[in-house]
């Protein structure tokens, strides 16, 4: 890759007439590698109304012009596994288009004109919920998805797709290639994006928009805002009475042996250290302040004796770091958590979320937070919950599903719920994914009443086909819908990424992904969002010497930095930057990486298309090259590179599976030559103005000084043309 600055209209040389070549400059020497004086050829082109030297300009970085270098493909490197590989991965794309893209599902376009009072719904037996119009006597569903049995159909035939080894092998030489077009590229223009960074004045990566994708709310405060916040109460509300049996704050601390001096960061044992490492179990009770668990449910939960009066106070002030912009221009996507245990858990987030009675009587509502619901993969204790009754993974579903369909349905009964949905962008599905699992199968829901976990894609399955229903509903009434952005790849099966990929926008994590090559392609040609959160994985499951981001970002890999949980994992008050600042110095990344980073957390966010439009530019829908620089700050030359490559992935991979790969290699061998031969031929044109080896000049320098007598003797000239 190189740069190029036009030249200024008066510094053009006139074009070379192919019919009438210019006379070759007669040489002073019989030496056939001689080249004429540059000071002759200085005084030629001042004569042309040129000059000497040009400084170049500071221009506008929609004004720069590339060239791209060129990669030869010998004959026959495309071969017929490389054609069986394309095929697998276009049919692996054509999944993904079936049940994230809605390709498979079928809408009946009569909901945008049935009334909300005239429908109704119910939770089948199928575990998935139907939406009915009351007018036709013949009552059908009006949004149907695949079956549980076409999806256990799809996803192993996926799995087989991607074990495959021809289409292990052609996408382990793609993401190589990835690789070191992006070396290439970085070492031939690291230093035109850092001049172009430069030339964008008024922004700088501490100005441009970041969202911190991935936070657990309980978690959301560092460890020092967390000690600060619990020292206040206890100073300032000493007599407040926290739990159900009438014992106020200072009490509890005293009958804990607990005082002022024990408010330290050492003493609150939450921070995550190596007893946490592949123990999910120890990493979990780091929520409880000395290791407490009235604690957690005093300060951290919203369903105690003061209606999470304590956590919506705590929460305020972490939001309203990012409402200060105070370091940077920062965002946040909190999560929620409704475990499906009872139904009147999403009521109870929505009070807290809404409650006006709030310092500042907008409840935990911020222009600079969207909120996510997490619901955790905890099968084993709802049942243990409800062991005296013959509760089925259905009930669950219906827990969890049925208030947001009732708040939809009829927002004048359930006016809370359906006032939180709007402020909802997401869901996420968490937990330990190295837990043991059932092996995946085509039971519904109301089968599924033993102890054991069901398995990790078949739970995404139902999860999925709820929220496709939900979403169908809530589209046909102009109302937001809710993206699908689970936990994957963190641990356990890298098959779980496999379920994500057909499943979701977004996923957090995904660090598996460096263990299944065909999959790692997969996302990238897809785009799907990673939000990778290396402080958190380092303590948990990867070290950060053998963390892959470095490798996702490099290859194209539409990645983000996240916090997850910040009270565990981060050191400072601002953990976002922390993050970056960690990510920075552990991966080599440069300024111009880290403003890309930045550009694609909010790309995966759940913020507005208005909004986006603010922090990326109007047409950043059309592609990564037409976000606004001065916006994203992102050179425009490292914008275009991204786009490039991932046009000729995805253009390569349909030719070649469909059968056009050797004639499209043909004419492009032919194209090359040709390029080739013009590049060569510029070369060699201009080679000819070049002095001769014994002769040291620079522009603008007058006449040459000629070395008569170098150091090194008489260097003689190569024949380049020989």
């Amino acid at each position: 890759d190189g740069h190029r600055t036009p030249p200024a209209p008066s510094s053009i040389r006139p074009t070379k007439s192919a019919e009438e070549p210019p006379a070759p400059p007669p040489p002073k020497s019989p030496k056939p590698h001689h080249m004429p004086n540059p000071y002759e050829r200085a005084k030629r082109r001042d004569e042309l109304g040129g000059s000497v030297h040009h400084p170049a300009p500071r221009e506008d970085p929609t004004a720069l012009s590339f060239t791209r270098s060129l990669m030869f493909y010998g004959h026959g490197s495309i071969t017929e596994e490389n054609a069986r590989a394309c095929v697998n991965l276009q049919e692996a794309r054509d999944m993904r288009k079936k049940y994230f893209m809605q390709k498979g599902c079928r809408i009946d376009e009569r909901m945008k004109t049935i009334p909300l009072s005239s429908m109704r719904y119910k939770m089948a037996d199928s575990g998935i919920a139907e939406i009915y119009g009351l007018p036709w006597p013949d009552t059908t569903n009006m949004v149907k998805v695949p079956s549980i049995f076409d999806f256990m159909t799809d996803y192993n035939r996926l799995k087989a797709i991607i074990q495959d080894g021809a289409t292990r092998s052609f996408s382990f030489q793609r993401l190589q290639l990835l690789s070191s077009a992006f070396k290439t590229h970085n070492i031939a223009n690291g230093q035109v994006e850092n001049e172009a960074q430069s030339r964008l004045l008024g922004t700088d990566f501490y100005r441009t928009h970041k969202c911190d994708n991935h936070i657990h709310l309980a978690a959301a405060a560092s460890g020092k805002q967390f000690v600060d916040f619990v020292r206040d109460k206890l100073e300032n509300e000493p007599d407040t009475v926290v739990l159900e049996e009438g014992d106020t704050l200072k009490e509890v601390f005293d009958k804990a042996g607990l005082d002022a001096d024990h408010l330290t960061i050492d003493a609150f044992n939450v921070l995550a250290d190596y007893s946490v490492y592949q123990r999910f179990d120890n990493f979990n009770s780091k929520y409880s302040p000395f290791k407490l668990a009235q604690m957690r449910r005093i300060f951290l939960k919203v369903d105690n004796h003061i209606q999470g009066r304590y956590f919506a106070e705590l929460t305020k002030r972490v939001l309203a770091r990012h409402e200060m912009n105070k370091g940077h221009a920062s965002l946040a996507e909190m999560r929620l958590s409704v475990y499906g245990m009872e139904r009147h858990e999403w009521l109870q987030n929505a009070k807290w979320v809404l409650n006006k009675d709030w310092e500042g009587g907008n409840g935990v509502i911020s222009p600079k937070n969207k909120w996510l619901v997490q619901i955790p993969r905890l099968w084993r204790i709802f049942k243990n919950k409800h062991k005296e009754s013959a509760k089925s993974f259905h009930d669950m579903l219906e827990n969890i599903f049925g208030p947001i369909i009732e708040a939809t349905l009829e927002p004048e009964k359930h006016p809370e719920v359906a006032e939180l949905l709007t402020h909802i962008v997401g869901i996420d599905s968490v937990d330990d994914e190295g837990n043991p699992e059932a092996p995946c199968n085509c039971h519904s829901p109301k089968e599924w009443t033993g102890t054991e976990n069901p398995a990790y894609a078949w739970q995404l399955y139902y999860l999925w086909a709820n929220i496709k229903v939900v979403n169908a509903l809530r589209s046909s009434k102009g109302l937001n819908t809710i993206a699908f952005r689970p936990h994957a790849g963190e641990t356990g099966d890298v098959m779980h990424l496999a379920a994500t990929y057909m499943l979701c926008e977004s996923i957090n994590h995904g660090i598996n992904l460096d263990k299944q090559v065909s999959l790692q392609y997969l996302y990238y040609l897809d785009q799907i969002g990673l939000s990778v959160a290396p402080l958190s994985n380092h303590f948990l499951f990867r070290k950060m010497k053998d963390n892959p981001f470095s490798k996702f970002f490099r290859r194209g890999l539409n990645v983000a930095l996240s916090t997850d949980d910040p009270l565990l994992f981060h050191m400072s008050d601002d953990p976002l930057l922390e993050e970056y600042s960690v990510a920075r110095a552990n991966f080599d990344l440069s300024m111009t990486d880290m403003c890309e980073i930045a550009r694609n957390s909010i790309l995966q966010s759940g913020f507005s298309d208005e909004e986006k439009k603010e922090w990326l530019g109007k047409h950043y829908k059309r592609g990564v090259k037409h976000c606004d620089v001065l916006k994203t700050h992102v050179p425009l030359i490292r914008a275009k590179f991204r786009a490039e490559h991932l046009a000729l992935e995805h253009m390569m991979l349909k030719l070649i599976a469909n059968g056009k790969g050797e004639g499209v290699l043909k004419m492009m061998m032919a194209q090359f030559q040709e390029s080739r031969d013009a590049h060569r031929s510029i070369l060699f044109d201009n080679f000819i103005d070049v002095p001769d080896g014994d002769t040291v000049w620079k522009a603008g320098q007058g006449n040459p000084t000629t070395l008569e007598n170098s150091d090194d003797g008489d260097v003689e000239a190569t024949d380049t043309k020989k």
